[in-house]
């Protein structure tokens, strides 16, 4: 399997509420629908953080695939095209990193 993690930061001026009912009714429904071999989607948005420390991002996408073949392909279609654009609207900052999970407990 194959998994990335996604980390936005919400535009400037955006509240935390537009930008999570953004992400989830707008922005997730473009690779939920468009991305024909997209294993799992799931949005953890950052509710706190810890006193005295400012939050580094505002959520992280969690995103898996059977394997990179499939991930490749999903990468190259017009829903990533549009994925990739949508993201100007609601997000200052992205980037994507690939997982491996490791479960301890």
């Amino acid at each position: 399997m194959l998994t990335v993690h996604i980390w936005l930061r919400k535009k400037d001026g955006m509240s935390t509420e537009d930008f999570a009912r953004y992400w989830l009714e707008r922005h997730a429904p473009i690779a939920r629908d468009g991305y024909e071999h997209l294993r799992d989607y799931v949005v953890n948005l950052v509710t706190r953080v810890p006193e005295g420390q400012e939050r580094p991002y505002d959520g992280v996408a969690q995103l898996s695939w059977d394997d990179r073949d499939g991930f490749s392909a999903d990468m190259k279609s017009e829903a990533a095209k549009r994925a990739t654009e949508d993201l100007k609207t609601f997000t200052e900052g992205s980037g994507l990193v690939f997982i491996e999970t490791t479960t301890v407990k």
